[in-house]
């Protein structure tokens, strides 16, 4: 390998000359960019991912409570019907008390009066 001939510089020259660290120039700047935009992409898909998990668990969870509240909504309107019927079965019921109540006091009246008439008195 062939090296240049460099002059040899005087002491006059080196304490006037400017000295700084030797920075390789190139991709350096390239490649630390693409590392930091590749780190913030990665950090990005990592939010985003874990973002969707989250809304995919929202939606699982709102479907479950959705499908919980028709339960209960049919729960309650099967238990309306049965109160209903319940309620309409003791109406009809008091309404028959009612009645045979007043066949009840009929009878009775009449049975006083049939005793009124027996004969043997």
């Amino acid at each position: 390998m062939a090296w240049l001939r460099t002059r040899r510089l005087d002491t006059r020259q080196l304490l006037h000359a400017e000295h700084r660290p030797h920075v390789p120039r190139g991709y350096a700047g390239l490649v630390w960019g693409a590392l930091l935009v590749a780190i913030l992409a990665s950090g990005f898909a990592g939010w985003y991912w874990m973002r969707q998990g989250d809304q995919h668990q929202a939606q699982q969870r709102i479907a479950e409570l959705e499908a919980r509240n028709q339960e209960l909504t049919e729960a309650l309107e099967r238990e309306r019907l049965q109160v209903n019927e319940e309620k309409a079965n003791r109406d009809q019921l008091m309404r028959r008390i009612d009645a045979m109540s007043a066949q009840i006091k009929q009878l009775k009246t009449e049975q006083a009066f049939y005793r009124q008439q027996k004969p043997g008195k």
